[in-house]
């Protein structure tokens, strides 16, 4: 690669950090897989609709995936602690399997977002809070 990637690299970048495959992150964006792999191989220019889309649902900023040469997802809001979030990540998934609560990836996400953006972390505290919610969830009707 030369030193600078595509719109279809960093939207594919995004994906990845998001830990989704094509179908998951098509379907969350509420475009078809196909669209999703002319777009990541090039093929085709995403919609200006796709850049709110992705700023909303997984906090990347527009102007990063419109006019970045990297390809690693800036934030929208502000610096994001990576490790931070795929620990909160982490926890969301272990509770969930602990409690039988199967969330799609795009809820898990959200899921792990909403923790970190009000300031929690993982860790043995996080979890039991976590627990008890998802299971007063997996529980309702």
């Amino acid at each position: 690669m030369s030193g600078s990637s595509t719109i279809g690299e960093r939207i594919k970048a995004v994906r990845l950090r998001a830990n989704l495959g094509q179908e998951a992150f098509a379907k969350a964006l509420g475009y078809a897989k196909r669209t999703l792999v002319g777009w990541e191989l090039g093929e085709a220019e995403p919609p200006v609709a796709l850049m709110a889309k992705l700023r909303h649902t997984y906090d990347v900023d527009p102007e990063w995936v419109i006019l970045a040469k990297d390809t690693v997802p800036q934030s929208y809001y502000g610096p994001v602690d990576w490790d931070r979030l795929d620990r909160l990540r982490s926890d969301v998934d272990a509770v969930c399997r602990d409690v039988g609560l199967k969330l799609p990836d795009e809820r898990s996400q959200a899921l792990a977002r909403v923790l970190y953006d009000g300031g929690a972390d993982a860790g043995a505290a996080n979890r039991r809070q976590l627990r008890g919610t998802l299971l007063a969830l997996s529980l309702g009707d």
